[in-house]
């Protein structure tokens, strides 16, 4: 059948493990090139050719409108759905730029709440600053933090970016939307007593590792559980952090990563092995052991190199160490605060011992130093006290009259 822009669609039939398939060339508008795709035509091996036939012509007739409008009308925004053009952003361009768990993350943010919010009519033109805002309201309303209404606008203004970059549009339209300002998050630390309170009444729990890795190093929860025998060196006394622990969901599945891919540069370090951790790893070490000889062929050999497992070899899950360490404060009756908070205890700690910032910086594991500072500044009220007592001493006038 001709079209006025000359362009025809066509396809072959091709059979699949019974079943038939319509296959044609589909159009990739972020990389403007056809690929073979393969759509199901309901029909099985076998069928008569003249249904056969049809059922082909029918399909063809419905696929060459769709293509047409993806080859000529997607460099116009009044044509390209809101949420085609995010999915194809991210699945064609920008999941090779960001890691595994982001890339999770924007699929569970466009699939959920901004098409629930735009729906499939949305275009990109449509996508005026009233209705970028309205979406956040939406969010606010919702419940949801500040610091995640960032999360979306960051999305949406490096989705946008890119369509400037392809001439989509000339200016991005999120450089009109009010950026979303989030309250400066102050987290919980125990104090010194509390911490020593806290590791000494946990010591047989699942999680005592991490809380000593969280309470020591100030190791993200990812990092705790990411840590390897390998990666701790017992004579040079060392303990390198350069892997991580993530639960992905595939296909409605989650399942268990180890990841060398860090947060940022800066967390993959190399911090001095601390004696009493030392001595707390090598009785966890030595528990593992016994643990496997104990139950033989039930133990896991899947992990055998990694430190956070529990007694059948098993490696500790995130999501387990977050929902347990509240249930073990409650336990013993101790503060409640989150497991991340721990990190923030051992910031205030050496912050306390006038532990100079870049120090601390590369001890959290933090990409820059202004991190750090705008995290933990004020916690250094102390330390900048001094330092006034310590100013005043020096320029101090004295007002004494001289004999």
């Amino acid at each position: 059948m001709a079209k006025k822009n000359g362009f025809v669609l066509t396809g072959s039939v091709q059979e699949k493990n019974g079943k038939l398939y319509l296959v044609y060339p589909h159009y990739d508008p972020i990389k403007q090139v056809a690929k073979p795709k393969w759509k199901s035509m309901g029909l099985y091996e076998g069928e008569k050719k003249a249904v056969i036939e049809k059922k082909k012509r029918e399909l063809l007739r419905e696929l060459e409108a769709e293509e047409t409008r993806l080859r000529e009308g997607y460099d116009n925004p009044e044509n390209y759905p809101l949420l085609e053009f995010l999915t194809d952003w991210l699945e064609g361009v920008h999941r090779h730029k960001i890691q595994e768990t982001t890339l999770q993350g924007y699929r569970i943010k466009i699939n959920g709440k901004i098409k629930a919010y735009f729906g499939s009519e949305v275009t990109l033109d449509d996508c005026k600053p009233k209705l970028i805002h309205g979406f956040y309201e939406s969010l606010r309303a919702e419940g949801v933090s500040e610091r995640t209404v960032i999360h979306y606008h960051n999305l949406l203004h490096a989705a946008f970016e890119y369509a400037v970059r392809q001439e989509i549009f000339y200016v991005n339209p999120m450089n009109r939307v009010e950026r979303p300002q989030a309250k400066k998050f102050v987290g919980e630390f125990y104090s010194p007593e509390e911490l020593q309170t806290l590791l000494a009444l946990t010591e047989d729990e699942s999680i005592y590792i991490p809380i000593v890795l969280a309470a020591f190093y100030g190791l993200r929860r990812s990092e705790a559980l990411g840590l390897s025998w390998d990666h701790i060196d017992f004579e040079r006394k060392e303990i390198h952090i350069c892997q991580k622990v993530m639960e992905i969901k595939q296909k409605g599945k989650t399942r268990l990563v180890i990841s060398d891919e860090m947060k940022t540069e800066g967390s993959r370090r190399t911090l001095p092995l601390i004696p009493d951790v030392e001595e707390i790893l090598l009785r966890h070490k030595k528990k593992q052991e016994g643990y496997q000889k104990q139950f033989r062929r039930g133990y896991s050999v899947k992990y055998l190199d990694m430190v956070c497992v529990d007694q059948m070899g098993n490696l500790l899950r995130p999501n387990y160490v977050t929902t347990r360490f509240p249930e073990v404060l409650k336990k013993y009756g101790l503060r409640p605060i989150r497991f991340h908070d721990l990190r923030h205890t051992c910031a205030s700690l050496l912050v306390a011992k006038n532990i100079n910032m870049k120090i601390i910086q590369v001890w959290l594991g933090h990409s820059n130093m202004s991190t750090t500072a705008d995290i933990y500044s004020h916690l250094d009220a102390n330390a900048k006290s001094e330092a006034g007592r310590a100013i005043e001493s020096v320029l101090s006038i004295n007002t004494e009259s001289e004999d």
